[in-house]
């Protein structure tokens, strides 16, 4: 038996290997990346260009009408297309003039729904933004909690496979195999469930950085400790300062306001101008006049689109408070959760890790000389690998906690 222990001393953990089809990236150029490449925010990218094509057109004077009336037949004359110098035709040219300012507040209007279509990006940029955090930090520490274990399973193999030998030449028990056996299988089920998640948290990262290779996150940002110096109040006031959808309301806002402003300037009748020229038509030849012309206002005066965008300003300012009472709720929410998870982790530790692994190379070797017996053993071994999970999702947690609170405040809580 001391020799079979032994030779679990003298396995060695192996290490993984990633072709050329591997991206290993940080956060920093997965940001990069996803700004670059998202097919979203490139198809978002067009809103843009077309709202900036709205503002161009809002600039535009309107164009003048030209119209002309030429005879068709000279009854007198028995002549078709008399239109000659003894003949008659009617040219005439008008232009439509906008004297209540319009224009100008249909310009302000186009280039507020400009401004707002590009906080929208921004938000779909940060929603974006924020499920790479996520995915990326998850995937780091699961992976790395596989790594870990993937080392461990590879010493247990080796040792059930030392120990299948050593049954079948009757040295050791089916009862100490089978517990061998089942301590891996339990052990390989959790690596099952982690691995499938990561499968999920792969496809996400390869979605949002449009990647066909695969992708392997590197170097994760840490939180820092003067963390613990914010205060909720602060952070909410932050949050109302900087959300996008405060933003884009306030916006939309503004919008309401030139709408009912528009409107009301779309009550006073365009006026339209004009010169016409009449060959032989009128009671002298060659006749030129101005025209002059407007709609008299008597029962359509704009009422039910300036009553529409009063309305639409008074539903604005209800939805701007109920966009600050979400905010507020989301910001206070986000942070108890990142101080409730914030706390199980120091409490945990940083080393906690490193004294799991002390842990492991001290229990190989006690094993190895017959300090512990072989239920102890394979009751700590799989105590440890459940630990390293644990506490690699523990910090996967943290970071999407961290990162909950920065989106629910709108910026990075530390800058």
């Amino acid at each position: 038996m001391r020799i079979v222990r032994t030779l679990v001393v003298l396995l060695i953990f192996g290490s993984t290997v990633f072709g050329q089809d591997t991206l290993r990236i940080t956060l920093k150029q997965a940001d990069s990346l996803l700004i670059l490449r998202n097919l979203t925010l490139v198809a978002s990218q067009y809103d843009i260009d077309a709202a900036e094509a709205a503002t161009i057109q809002a600039k535009l004077f309107s164009n003048p009408e030209l119209s002309t009336e030429w005879n068709l037949y000279n009854p007198a004359k028995s002549r078709w297309l008399d239109v000659g110098s003894n003949g008659q035709k009617i040219i005439s040219i008008e232009k439509v003039f906008q004297i209540a300012g319009q224009r100008n507040t249909s310009i302000k209007l186009a280039e507020e729904n400009k401004r707002m279509t590009v906080l929208q990006y921004e938000a779909l940029a940060r929603s974006l933004r924020y499920e790479l955090h996520v995915a990326f930090h998850r995937y780091y520490f699961l992976n790395h909690a596989v790594n870990s274990i993937d080392s461990q399973l590879k010493l247990l193999r080796n040792l059930i496979r030392v120990y299948g030998e050593q049954y079948e030449k009757g040295n050791i028990s089916l009862q100490e195999l089978a517990r061998l056996n089942t301590t891996y299988f339990n052990i390989n089920k959790q690596i099952k469930d982690v691995q499938q998640e990561q499968i999920k948290l792969q496809e996400t990262l390869k979605i949002l950085l449009a990647e066909d290779r695969f992708v392997l996150p590197e170097n994760p940002e840490t939180i820092s400790n003067t963390i613990s110096n914010l205060q909720l109040e602060d952070l909410v006031v932050r949050a109302l300062e900087s959300r996008p959808e405060i933003k884009i309301n306030e916006s939309q806002q503004q919008q309401n306001h030139l709408r009912y402003a528009l409107a009301k300037k779309e009550a006073v009748p365009d006026l339209v101008a004009g010169v016409v020229y009449d060959q032989s038509g009128s009671y002298i030849n060659n006749y030129t006049a101005l025209t002059l012309g407007a709609r008299i206002p008597i029962f359509n005066r704009n009422q039910g689109n300036i009553r529409a965008a009063r309305i639409g300003i008074e539903q604005g300012e209800v939805l701007q408070l109920a966009i600050e009472e979400r905010i507020k709720k989301e910001v206070e929410s986000a942070w108890r959760t990142f101080q409730l998870l914030w706390t199980q982790y120091n409490e945990v530790g940083e080393d906690h890790e490193e004294h799991l692994n002390q842990l492991s190379e001290g229990l190989v070797n006690n094993y190895s000389k017959n300090n512990i017996s072989l239920l102890e053993f394979t009751d700590l071994f799989e105590a440890y690998n459940t630990n390293i999970i644990q506490f690699n999702e523990l910090k996967a947690d943290l970071i999407q906690s961290y990162e909950d609170l920065n989106y629910a405040v709108g910026e990075d809580i530390l800058n």
